[in-house]
């Protein structure tokens, strides 16, 4: 392979690594947002709970300290909801769910290009890298991005995902089709 066609794969596998992490980092921050939004339902619902148990143990039974119990628990449940009304968890975990999926086909369309690498011409390389820059540009001025933690993560993550020599080309059936042409 020629000098700058090297340095054109090699930038392409970078892009797709980016990538990867990034559509990895996406997933990791739906699932985080996913638990933090169950975990503020079960303690609101705890919270609602108590005070109104508190309440009405109070008028009841007609103990003074349970109606404190019920009014503190009732103050610590006003303060999560004002809390959790900066926040629109749903509407976050939706966007980085799109920004994921959006990933997923640019993910596919660099997985082609390199399928195909050896039968383009380096212009027509280029310009499909360009073209699908350009799109990850799009994604990236439409969804929000991704933190250092879930990039942290992501990193963790994939390197249990890594392919031993060949094994990706086995598992897209290139093995084959080189020992094909070989034989030809």
């Amino acid at each position: 392979m020629e000098k700058s066609r090297k340095k054109l794969y090699r930038q392409i596998s970078d892009a797709v690594g980016n990538v990867i992490y990034t559509y990895s980092a996406h997933w990791i921050i739906v699932n985080r947002l996913k638990k933090r939004q169950t975990i503020i339902k079960v303690v609101q619902i705890i919270l609602t709970a108590l005070s109104t148990g508190g309440f009405l143990a109070s008028i009841i039974a007609g103990i003074p300290c349970l109606s404190w119990l019920g009014g503190l628990t009732s103050a610590v449940a006003l303060a999560l909801n004002l809390y959790s009304l900066n926040f629109n968890l749903p509407a976050d975990i939706k966007y980085h769910t799109d920004a994921a999926n959006a990933l997923w086909e640019v993910r596919e369309l660099y997985k082609s290009l390199i399928v195909d690498f050896e039968d383009l011409t380096n212009e027509e390389i280029r310009t499909q890298r360009d073209r699908i820059t350009q799109i990850i540009s799009q994604i990236n001025k439409q969804y929000p991005g991704t933190d250092s933690k879930a990039f942290s993560e992501a990193q963790k993550n994939l390197k249990n995902y890594m392919f031993e020599d060949e094994e990706s080309a086995k598992l897209l059936n290139l093995e084959d089709t080189d020992n094909e042409s070989a034989n030809n």
